[in-house]
């Protein structure tokens, strides 16, 4: 390989943008495979990967590397584990439900999901998120964040981090300076966090500080603008106040500075691709992730760097930092070609179950937990969006096969009538106990988080008069605004939560993990 310095602006452009790749479309789409291809022959530095199963993502980032002159750093949002993104892998609890016990269990998760995303090729984990969630009401992060206190949120996130590059997997702290306080959706338009200095420096800083002590390889920049610390209101992720002044100058991180998503709307909805372009490397970006259409990102890109000294040298410093990456994950000098794990993750799932148990808090003042004397349950699942309709069957499926006695079960959305509401009541009267699991959480491309009124009303008109059993999956914020015999909070909907509190309700021990 020659040297960087001699490296021409096309080269040193393609080397610093990660598009993203959708598997299922690589695999169904010519025209998206060959437009991947001629990326990678260009020069592409890597990847962010979405979508498909672990043979998938196997064979197809090795068909990849073979066409890479310099092998492809992949990177994967595996904040919980693979299922985050693929449809398989093992599915861990969230942050908030790890940030509910020990360190040692956040260590163990992390250098999990490390030898899973290595197994299928990806060195890059865009985890963990060191957010403060210090704002109840904030619609994109919530259970992603390890919780409210600066000072637990720090000890997680370093335990995280330690435990993913042990595997020489690179860690990513994000998003910086802090996207735990806003109550604005970045997927969806620009947040505001009107702090000043002092007050970011308090709390949401306090992590990413910690993460830099780690060691953390990389960090992401946040879509979201702080008026009171760079003037010029730009977003973080395009801001040299948030990026040099802050991060490079003041903290002294000298890993990978990356962009979220420039595909996002908080960037697509207000700036130009030319203004992304210039604003990125005047602020100091190293990897610029998944802009809207990468071929032209790339050009304008390179053509700016011809006509701009500092703009070429802070590319080559750029894949300086990406190539020694490479290297200390081992992809350099030469990548290795991957096979399909046998039982490598065969002891993941129990670990996952075994966390997310000790993270669940009841709170039971009538002895309801475990079910007992053969009851009639009606299980009613609260569904935020139609995506939820496949864990909430895995959870009444998992209940029905641990228990005995009889349940009908139904799965109820916002758009419920009355009528509905009515015949449920009819068909259900002779029930004892009802239970809502309720799946109600931040979303990605969702803009709110607090339950829908209309479910605090169908809870009080079918539970009339019964026990009333609960089942908090996602955000534990409502649990006051809920009228419910028993509370069951757990953090997550990850798989490894549903069936730990399936294991509560049917009194299955779990104690045999260990052994």
């Amino acid at each position: 390989m020659k040297k960087i310095s001699d490296w021409s602006a096309r080269e040193l452009a393609h080397q610093v943008v990660f598009p993203r790749l959708n598997i299922t479309d690589y695999i169904l789409n010519e025209e998206y495979r060959n437009k991947t291809i001629k990326l990678i022959e260009n020069g592409i530095g890597g990847f962010c990967v979405f979508g498909g199963n672990i043979e998938n993502n196997i064979r197809i980032i090795n068909e990849l590397q073979i066409h890479s002159e310099i092998p492809l750093l992949f990177a994967g949002d595996f904040e919980n584990g693979l299922p985050m993104r693929l449809t398989e892998g093992t599915d861990f609890p969230h942050n908030m439900a790890l940030g509910k016990i020990n360190t040692d269990y956040t260590s163990q998760t992390a250098q999990m999901i490390a030898i899973e995303a290595k197994a299928i090729g990806v060195h890059w984990n865009l985890a963990p998120v060191v957010d403060v969630n210090n704002n109840p009401n904030n619609p994109v992060i919530n259970i992603r964040s390890f919780g409210e206190n600066p000072v637990s949120v720090s000890a997680h996130s370093q335990a995280f981090i330690q435990a993913t590059q042990n595997e020489r997997i690179l860690a990513c702290a994000k998003h910086f300076p802090g996207h735990g306080n806003t109550a604005t959706n970045s997927h969806l338009s620009l947040p505001i966090l009107d702090i000043s200095y002092n007050e970011l420096l308090q709390t949401e800083l306090l992590p990413f500080i910690s993460a830099i002590n780690a060691g953390v390889k990389s960090i992401m920049l946040g879509h979201l603008s702080l008026p009171k610390i760079d003037v010029t209101k730009l977003p973080a992720s395009l801001s040299k106040v948030i990026v040099r002044d802050i991060l490079r100058d003041y903290l002294k991180f000298d890993g990978i500075v990356i962009s979220d998503a420039l595909e996002m709307s908080a960037i697509t909805d207000n700036f130009s691709q030319t203004q992304v372009v210039h604003l990125s490397l005047q602020a100091g970006v190293n990897v610029l992730l998944m802009p809207e259409n990468p071929e032209s990102f790339i050009e304008e890109l390179t053509e700016v760097a011809e006509n701009n000294k500092d703009y070429l040298k802070h590319l080559i410093d750029s894949v300086e930092l990406i190539i020694k990456s490479k290297r200390w994950c081992g992809l350099l000098p030469q990548y290795q070609k991957l096979d399909l794990p046998n039982d490598l993750f065969v002891r993941h799932p129990y670990k996952a179950l075994k966390f997310a148990d000790l993270a669940i808090k009841i709170e039971d003042n009538e002895g309801m937990i475990p079910l007992k004397d053969e009851p009639t349950v009606s299980v009613f699942a609260l569904l935020q969006t139609n995506k939820d309709f496949d864990k909430a069957t895995k959870f009444v499926k998992m209940l029905g096969d641990a228990v005995d006695f009889n349940m009908d079960f139904a799965f109820l959305n916002e758009e419920i009538l009355q009528e509905n509401i009515d015949e449920y009541k009819r068909l259900t009267e002779d029930s004892d106990i009802v239970i809502f699991p309720i799946f109600v959480r931040a979303r990605t491309y969702g803009n709110k988080v607090a339950l829908p009124s209309v479910f605090k009303y169908v809870m009080d008109e079918l539970a009339d008069g019964k026990k009333v059993i609960s089942i908090l999956f996602g955000s534990p914020y409502y649990a006051d605004e809920i009228n419910s015999n028993v509370k069951i909070l757990t953090y997550s909907d990850s798989y490894a939560s549903m069936a730990a509190v399936v294991a509560r309700l049917a009194n299955r021990d779990l104690s045999w993990i260990d052994k």
